[in-house]
């Protein structure tokens, strides 16, 4: 008998919730150390933006990657 799965769509948002609040804590941590260090706010800002545009994109590409190997295997 096989087990009752969780529909995709509801998968989805919990990995997207996910993906962002772990993309969050990288952007806060780049801005914070950036703006120990004296640099402008604006600066610290902008890394920080970058940073976390930057994880959430390869926690994008994460789920197609692992796909792929999966089906190489």
């Amino acid at each position: 008998m096989t087990e009752p799965t969780a529909r995709a769509g509801r998968t989805w948002k919990l990995w997207l919730a996910l993906f962002a609040a772990c993309s969050m804590v990288v952007g806060l941590v780049v801005m914070v150390m950036l703006f120990r260090t004296g640099v402008g706010t604006t600066t610290a800002l902008l890394s920080g933006g970058g940073a976390f545009a930057t994880s959430l994109g390869l926690c994008f590409a994460l789920p197609a990657t692992i796909r792929e190997l999966k089906r190489q295997i």
